[in-house]
């Protein structure tokens, strides 16, 4: 995530292969073994946020801002 963002991201359900707040077809595997989970986020800057970032190794694959 970008040093300008300040928002705040909680893995509610990590290592849960059923994870409850995920969107359809999440969580997926990494490569490192962990979990891909999609969770929303508010950032102050950018509003609500969509971020897909592994429970185990913290990579963020991709942030999207939430579509209405």
């Amino acid at each position: 995530m970008c040093n300008t963002c300040s928002a705040e991201i909680k893995h509610r359900n990590s290592h849960h292969t059923e994870c409850c707040t995920c969107m359809n077809g999440y969580p997926k595997k990494c490569d490192c073994g962990g979990l891909i989970h999609v969770e929303e986020t508010v950032s102050e800057n950018f509003g609500t946020l969509v971020v897909f970032r592994c429970d185990k190794c913290n990579f963020v694959f991709d942030i999207q801002e939430e579509e209405y």
